[in-house]
């Protein structure tokens, strides 16, 4: 049996400040939020998304017998990509991997708990820095990296965008046409070897539910359903063990549809792919995840960051002088960081300060190795702060006009922003504040993205800073973000957990 390896990398994105899916929301910001949820696991500012698939024959979802059901959240992921991309239409433009599925699970072609299981797990953690769909991409990543895959392999990018409503029927079924479901995966830009070795890759895992198809049984694919391998592939070639699971051997002739699959090259492709199934698999994945609608443009692939700067607030004193606040993230395999970091503040004169971090507060875990924390708390050179560095790594700073997050405030059904603005800065405009809110909406349990605009008010002045505050009721105070304007100045994006009851 040949399985799959992890390598583990430690680099920096590349990123883009273009094509934001949001008015407002830079795809950086995105890019950042997507190496966060990668990168953080367990333990101190973490995202635990891969815990769901740890190991890989866990289940979360709605199901209250999954043992009995063969459950597994790691397939489920896996099917949800499967079944959401299958419908696009490459010629077109249209359809491919934009969450659409969840308004589309009544339909007998997405039988079973898979969607609003995946769905219902993912929603809490959807903002306007990261679509569903994205999350999407993330999960079938930790599913195939957590099943014995190679999470290197598939370079992972933000910037897709979530359907508002249902897509086309037609993902094929086991009771689909050989030459039906080959129309189907060529539509979505995928030739006959390329079909054969998906399915053949996404069949390593989980099971074909009874529940969901009495006239086909319900039993594993393979021998070995919580591994991403060649397994099924190598007893579907020799008849052995699970022979290719029931949809090669059902007693239901017409539900055979990848022993049809398979064998219609002569089992030339089901060969070559069990021989190397982790290159094949993971550039088949990255195909399948990287297949959007015409109008999307995604970003470069996303690797992990050595250093990043995270939970980043400036603050302003009674005497108008600016501090700012945060953490230095270090990730590392070898060698454990010091107990404190150096970092450099610069000026927009270009003079450079160098600063020691407070001692390691904080630390962490996940697939591309241990991380450790440092708090910063400085006065800076403010107005003129431009950037501090760590390292390679670079942090910029916009001190002409940022939300006092300390000062900002959530309740359980409103959210008030407090801000500020270079004086000089202002120029007869008037502050604008928008929230991003994750709200609730119909067919689907994958949640919208809703603008909500707070009126801000003229507080008074502090130093070289003029001051406002606003104050507006929503449905969510869960996954919000906030942002205020002057003209076209704009403040950076601030999560509101870093405001006063922040969630």
């Amino acid at each position: 049996m040949k399985s799959f390896s992890h390598i583990f990398i430690s680099v920096f994105a590349l990123l883009s400040s273009t094509n934001a899916d949001f008015p407002g929301i830079d795809r950086e910001d995105m890019i950042e939020e997507m190496e966060h949820y990668l990168v953080d696991s367990s333990g101190t500012n973490s995202v635990p998304i891969v815990n769901a698939v740890t190991p890989c024959s866990n289940y979360v979802g709605f199901a209250s017998d999954p043992k009995d059901r063969g459950e597994q959240t790691s397939a489920e992921w896996v099917r949800f990509a499967f079944h959401d991309f299958v419908t696009a239409d490459v010629a077109a433009g249209t359809g491919g991997l934009d969450a659409s599925l969840g308004f589309e699970s009544e339909r007998p072609e997405n039988a079973g708990l898979f969607v609003n299981d995946t769905l219902e797990f993912l929603a809490p953690t959807v903002s306007a820095y990261i679509s569903m769909a994205d999350q999407i991409a993330l999960a079938v990543l930790l599913a195939v990296t957590e099943c014995g895959g190679n999470a290197n392999g598939i370079p992972l990018k933000v910037g897709r965008i979530d359907a508002l409503a249902a897509g086309p029927s037609g993902v094929p079924t086991p009771f689909t046409s050989l030459e039906d479901s080959l129309a189907r995966f060529s539509e979505a830009g995928f030739n006959n070897t390329q079909t054969i070795g998906l399915v053949a890759c996404g069949h390593s895992l989980g099971s074909v539910h009874a529940v969901n198809f009495p006239d086909i049984g319900g039993v594993s694919f393979d021998s070995t359903p919580a591994a991403l391998d060649s397994t099924g592939m190598d007893e579907y070639l020799t008849g052995t063990g699970k022979a290719g699971g029931p949809l090669v051997t059902s007693f239901n002739v017409s539900a055979r549809s990848d022993l049809r699959l398979f064998s219609s090259d002569g089992n030339v492709t089901i060969r070559n792919v069990a021989q190397n199934p982790g290159q094949v698999c993971s550039g088949l994945f990255e195909q399948m995840l990287n297949t959007v609608p015409s109008t999307v443009t995604l970003s470069d692939a996303i690797t992990p960051l050595a250093w990043k700067v995270v939970d980043f607030q400036m603050h302003l004193s009674s005497n108008g002088s600016v501090s700012i606040e945060g953490l230095i993230r270090a990730l590392w395999t070898g060698a454990a960081p010091p107990n404190q970091i150096s970092y450099d503040i610069i000026s927009s004169s270009g003079s450079t300060s160098t600063q020691l971090s407070d001692a390691a507060s904080g630390s962490g875990s996940g697939l591309f190795g241990s991380t450790t924390y440092y708090h910063f708390l400085l006065d800076t050179y403010s107005p003129g702060t431009t950037s501090m560095t760590v390292e390679n790594y670079t942090y910029t700073i916009n001190d002409e006009i940022f939300i006092l997050a300390s000062e900002s405030t959530v309740s359980s059904d409103t959210i008030e922003i407090k801000a500020a603005i270079l004086t000089s800065s202002i120029a007869g405009g008037t502050m604008a504040g928008t929230l991003y809110v994750p709200e609730p909406q119909e067919g689907t349990l994958s949640p919208k993205i809703t603008l909500v605009n707070v009126p801000m008010s003229f507080v008074g002045t502090n130093g070289a800073y003029t001051l406002y505050d606003g104050k507006v009721s929503v449905s969510n105070v869960t996954g919000v973000i906030a942002k205020v304007a002057v003209g076209d100045i704009g403040s950076k994006t601030v999560k509101t957990t870093l405001f006063a009851g922040g969630v």
